[in-house]
């Protein structure tokens, strides 16, 4: 069984989501039916095709992290395409080599849609508003959880006050007690557990700032989050998913750290270096 190409991951990957409107699953469920009309059509032939419009048709190219229909056409040729080889044509019976050359291709698209998909803006009012926070608390479970114990590490490095609670049940006691300038950081590539999704919504009543690093865009927990960044969504029978969500996640909080470090006053800065010197004491010297 062969990988699909690019768009097609993107539109499994968004189709249970509320990302994609009524209109949006005609020209899904069209495509994913014919996964090679992409290639010969036009806007207005997809939209024909579809019972939709050809602004319709721009809008869920744009969805999937195109600039619009001729974009995806492009992705077929740049990210399926590498010296001649499929890279997505990751099938049973391949060796060992060629397993690590495509799922190292694989780790290049996620990396390139990453690009594409995080908003700028977005990215500095996140970083303003944790460096500028009394205090970072950093919620998450599952996958996401392990990325936030790393971001608990990164900012503490950079003398940010700041704590991560895996628990779900400390998690709504944590929140109790948060002050009107702390910051809540929920990481949580779907959007959809329930615990992070109540979390938000605590926070929210009780005034807190929020901030959500999450995979889609119209998840349950955005409407709770003062700044939303979106990274991607993978659905794969053969690349891990699951690898491709760390990456973003983990790629998007190393974003952040440089913005904030980047930006830091020499005192902040000092009491970094005076944190990562204490570090080394937990660690034998190298001969």
């Amino acid at each position: 069984m062969q990988e699909s190409l690019l768009y097609i991951q993107r539109i499994r990957a968004l189709y249970h989501t509320r990302a994609f409107s009524k209109s949006d699953l005609l020209i899904a469920d069209y495509i994913l039916e014919n996964p090679a009309c992409v290639a010969s059509s036009t806007a207005s032939s997809l939209a024909g095709a579809t019972g939709t419009s050809p602004a319709t048709v721009v809008r869920f190219c744009r969805k999937l992290g195109f600039s619009g229909l001729a974009d995806m056409k492009m992705s077929m040729m740049f990210n399926y395409v590498d010296n001649g080889n499929a890279i997505m044509d990751l099938k049973q019976g391949d060796s060992v080599g060629e397993i690590k050359h495509k799922v190292i291709n694989f780790t290049k698209v996620v990396l390139d849609q990453l690009n594409e998909t995080l908003e700028e803006e977005a990215l500095a009012q996140a970083a303003k508003m944790i460096a500028g926070a009394n205090q970072v608390v950093i919620i998450g479970e599952g996958g996401s959880g392990t990325i936030c114990r790393v971001a608990y590490d990164v900012f503490l490095k950079l003398a940010i006050p700041c704590q991560f609670v895996s628990d779900a049940f400390f998690h709504a006691m944590v929140i109790s007690m948060m002050e009107k300038d702390d910051v809540l950081l929920i990481i949580a590539n779907s959007g959809r557990p329930i615990n992070s999704v109540q979390n938000a919504q605590q926070a929210k009543e009780n005034g807190l700032k929020t901030i959500g690093i999450v995979g889609p865009a119209n998840s349950p927990l955005a409407k709770y989050l003062d700044i939303e960044i979106r990274t991607s969504l993978f659905n794969s029978d053969y690349f891990s998913d699951l690898s491709a969500a760390r990456t973003c996640e983990l790629t998007t909080i190393s974003i952040l750290h440089s913005i904030i470090a980047l930006a830091c006053e020499d005192e902040q800065l000092e009491r970094g270096r005076k944190i990562a010197q204490s570090m080394e004491r937990k660690r034998l010297p190298i001969k």
